[in-house]
């Protein structure tokens, strides 16, 4: 039983990692590719990759878009701009990566392969969780993606949380209220233990590890929801996720 439990935990870790390092960069790269077809960037491919450092390497917290904002604005072209910024979370996330992820996971359960659906269910998880750290977490700063955004199609916090935020808030309702729970019982079916674990692991992802970008460099805004999600949205989501998780059947 022992040995089971440590290669679940050691599969759902590994892909745990890969789902992020996708989820990231189809993020940056929906910058670049956006840039390169709008001719502010020449290879979508040129991303500052950062450091060999350890935590770099493992979730690649160093890359960047590298593209340079300032010519697309001096230039007067600022929806350009919005546009370059706001694809990395839209076209990136939202579309890119969590379409990946559904059509993975429908392929997996076809085919009824766990492992291969577990990497699905964690890469649609890192979607929504990069959803989430964009908006509303770093809407109210100074600088960064939303901020660009907001330069770019002369909105105010308040209109991008309407106009982008309502379809990431829609996405992330979809995930908890529906997909996780769906999905964690087609996985496993007979093990309600391995299914409260999943939960843990995902509410820590999306209201933990994503919430702590806005807890500094971003002002005080993003600080107090970051903090919010946190204390909150975490547990709040752990409790809902074990709830409608739930099946009477003999665990394994």
């Amino acid at each position: 039983m022992r040995k089971h439990w440590s290669i679940f935990l050691l599969m759902n870790i590994g892909l745990w990692l890969i789902a992020h390092a996708m989820g990231y960069l189809s993020h940056e790269f929906a910058h670049t590719f956006c840039a390169v077809g709008l001719g502010w960037k020449r290879d979508p491919f040129d991303l500052d990759w950062g450091t060999a450092s350890p935590m770099n390497l493992i979730l690649q917290q160093e890359v960047d878009e590298n593209v340079d904002y300032a010519p697309v604005f001096a230039s007067g072209h600022a929806i350009d701009a919005g546009l370059i910024a706001l694809a990395g979370a839209a076209l990136g996330n939202l579309v890119m990566s969590l379409a990946l992820g559904l059509v993975a996971y429908a392929m997996a359960r076809k085919r009824d392969l766990v492992a291969a659906g577990c990497f699905a269910y964690w890469l649609v998880t890192m979607s929504v969780g990069n959803l989430l750290s964009y908006v509303p977490l770093r809407v109210f700063t100074s600088h960064a993606d939303m901020h660009t955004v907001q330069l770019g199609f002369g909105w105010m916090p308040m209109q991008l949380l309407l106009f982008v935020g309502t379809p990431f808030f829609i996405a992330v309702l979809w995930f908890f209220l529906s997909f996780q729970p769906k999905a964690l019982r087609s996985l496993f079916p007979e093990s309600t233990s391995r299914r409260y674990v999943m939960v843990l692991l995902t509410s820590a992802t999306v209201f933990g590890f994503f919430s702590m970008g806005g807890l500094s460099g971003y002002g005080e805004t993003s600080h107090t929801l970051s903090l919010g999600f946190m204390l909150g949205l975490f547990p709040l989501s752990l409790l809902l996720g074990l709830f409608l998780t739930h099946q009477r059947r003999p665990d394994q």
